[in-house]
């Protein structure tokens, strides 16, 4: 998923039967799993600091995997420095695969390879500093 969890998600079938495409925004099920952010020390749902989706506990991680019979959450939506970052006892991971995001941020980046025996493992992306001078030269100007 983009974002994260959703008080209104009680099956895989909630995600299977979402119409495509469509628009995300108010209190749905849409906006939670593409806005919704993991927060440590959080207990429950809480609204997010960003005015989208939730924030969501380790508890809520838990018993959501329990609803759905899952083992592990993939995530990506949030900016991690070191490509990826683990969450609720590593049940969760936060994957992020742009470097240098906007040019602002020092950040890895990360490609999570997941092979036929569902072993995950990280192919890490090391940033390196762009020019940006150079690569606005790089566009032809219309």
């Amino acid at each position: 998923m983009h974002g994260g969890l959703s008080p209104k998600l009680n099956s895989l079938y909630d995600i299977r039967k979402i119409k495509r495409a469509t628009e995300a925004y108010g209190p749905m099920l849409e906006t939670d799993l593409l806005w919704s952010d993991p927060v440590p020390n959080t207990i429950g749902f809480k609204p997010n600091m960003t005015g989208a989706g939730n924030s969501f506990g380790v508890d809520v991680l838990q018993s959501t995997m329990n609803k759905l019979n899952i083992d592990l959450v993939v995530r990506a939506h949030q900016i991690v420095l070191d490509g990826y970052e683990f969450f609720g006892n590593k049940r969760l991971v936060t994957i992020f695969s742009a470097p240098h995001y906007c040019g602002q941020f020092n950040n890895s980046a990360v490609i999570l390879n997941v092979n036929e025996a569902l072993f995950c493992s990280f192919t890490v992306l090391k940033s390196t500093p762009v020019d940006i001078n150079v690569c606005a030269n790089n566009y032809e100007k219309t």
